[in-house]
């Protein structure tokens, strides 16, 4: 069994939430799609904690689409319940970027739920890719 104490990149970032209704089906277990939103607002939460937005990012002329998408669902997430998502840069590429996630759930947190990555390319307004700044590698050094 996985605990919050396995080996994670850092630095890592946390978004908090409670399950909304509207998040989950019939049966109030939430909807697959839903965990790559978590995942998008997690990444931003991790922006946002290295001291800048994606807003910001984008200001300087470099997006970030995403090129890949996984999640491994191990247990599912319900209705109203509280769930962590944990979010860090995992790998590096010359022009692309690797974000790893973990859902905790119940009790406490302390219940791996999912697991997923995503993998961004570095493009510029153009929609040409172009390599990762160093200035942005740099947010995510201690």
């Amino acid at each position: 069994m996985t605990t919050r104490n396995d080996e994670f990149p850092v630095p890592d970032a946390w978004f908090h939430l409670h399950v909304s209704y509207g998040e989950t089906d019939s049966a109030g277990v939430v909807y697959y799609g839903e965990y790559m939103h978590w995942f998008e607002r997690a990444r931003s939460q991790l922006i946002r904690d290295r001291g800048m937005s994606y807003a910001e990012i984008e200001k300087r002329g470099i997006l970030l689409p995403v090129l890949k998408a996984e999640a491994r669902y191990l247990r599912p997430a319900r209705y109203d319940e509280q769930v962590a998502v944990r979010c860090a840069v995992s790998e590096w590429g010359r022009a692309s970027v690797t974000f790893v996630y973990q859902v905790w759930g119940p009790p406490d947190l302390q219940t791996l739920l999912t697991t997923g990555t995503t993998v961004h390319a570095s493009i510029g307004p153009d929609w040409k890719s172009v390599r990762i700044p160093d200035w942005l590698k740099a947010l995510f050094i201690d």
